[in-house]
């Protein structure tokens, strides 16, 4: 499995693709940061180049994002990708070549295209399998040498039907997410062992590595609603953050909250809540929808999570919180209205995929005749 450490959500997927596979003893299997076959100034410009654009210019990040996506013809952002992984891929190429694979499993484009030019000199035949990691498919994606795609969405498989790849060549799967999203518990059952009342509605608020103080204003927003309501926020290694947010809590009437650092329970948290506060990363997204959860969707990334974002609302799973100093109330708006709750719940069951991993390898082991 290929990852590229350009943010978390590829690794994810790699590492519940490689849970899946020694959980059935499908086949022996390796995760591979790419990158770590780069030289390090290439890693390091690679990573962080995208966390620098995006932290501190989402707005131009989302304008490259747009600008590079041409299906009909290769643009100069698609030729200087292929150009520089190619120049910094030979390495991966000698490791691929040694480990011997029967069959390579990208969560990201990075360097298939340089293997890619091994297929087309004919000397390798190793099947490549790409699984998409966002709701919308990126020209990136794109590539003559994938024996089958993997995606998300139906608007996906409409895309890549458009540019010349054959319907059997496409499977709605979902993006996969840990094996642990699969296992469906009880609500109740779970918050009574996360110590959380039953009878109270619950939001799950985690926070994201940007716009820290937006999550500040966003919590404080709960102050002037009325209903019982019970709030966790998941801060990380935020000490600060933490602080803030438990000053705040104390200051409540109605609203219990409760904050945690990092926890390994996270598909527990997420089955038990209502709602979700969250960005709308591919992974994370996913992760919610396969513990039959709604989300409130905030500062989506121009590009990526945005369409994302746009997957989310347009299925009907979602809301999106645009002010964060109003956020409160519209969140407790939303659980106060069972009719529209409800229909928004009955959505889930078409765009929640907990088995994706197990989906994917299960068809490629198939396929390869393991």
């Amino acid at each position: 499995m290929l990852y590229a450490s350009a943010g978390a959500g590829h690794m994810q997927a790699a590492k519940a693709l490689k849970t899946v596979c020694d959980k059935k003893n499908a086949a022996i299997s390796e995760t591979v940061d790419m990158l770590d076959y780069a030289p390090a100034y290439f890693k390091k410009f690679y990573k962080g180049s995208y966390l620098e654009i995006v932290k501190r210019v989402p707005e131009l990040w989302g304008y490259l994002y747009d600008r590079s996506y041409k299906f009909k013809k290769a643009n100069i952002t698609t030729h200087l990708h292929h150009f520089v992984s190619n120049m910094h891929i030979a390495s991966l190429l000698k490791y691929v070549k040694e480990f011997k694979p029967d069959a390579l499993i990208f969560t990201h484009f990075l360097g298939w295209n340089a293997l890619g030019n091994l297929k087309r000199l004919k000397l390798f035949n190793i099947p490549f399998y790409c699984v998409v990691t966002d709701f919308a498919v990126h020209s990136l994606w794109i590539n003559k040498h994938v024996s089958k795609y993997y995606v998300a969405s139906e608007g996906e498989k409409r895309v890549l039907k458009l540019h010349k790849i054959k319907d059997s060549d496409i499977m709605l799967t979902g993006i996969p997410v840990d094996p642990k999203f699969a296992l469906n518990p009880n609500k109740n059952r779970l918050r009574k062992k996360l110590k959380l009342s039953a009878a109270i509605p619950m939001i799950l608020m985690i926070s994201g590595r940007y716009n820290l103080q937006g999550y500040v204003h966003l919590l404080r927003s709960f102050k002037d609603t009325r209903d019982k309501l019970q709030i966790v926020v998941l801060v990380g290694h935020n000490k600060l953050l933490a602080n803030k947010m438990k000053a705040i809590g104390k200051s409540f009437k109605n609203i219990k909250v409760t904050v945690f650092g990092m926890v390994d329970n996270m598909h527990e948290f997420m089955a038990a809540s209502d709602i979700v506060i969250s960005k709308p990363g591919g992974l994370t997204t996913s992760e919610v929808l396969a513990s039959k959860t709604l989300m409130a969707i905030i500062d989506p990334i121009p590009g990526q999570e945005q369409r994302n974002s746009d997957y989310l609302l347009e299925s009907g799973v979602a809301i999106r919180i645009h002010d964060m100093e109003s956020g409160g109330q519209k969140i407790a708006d939303l659980l106060a209205n069972k009719r529209r709750l409800n229909i928004m719940r009955k959505h889930l069951k078409y765009v929640s995929h907990p088995r994706a991993a197990y989906d994917i390898i299960n068809d490629i082991v198939l396929q390869s005749g393991f």
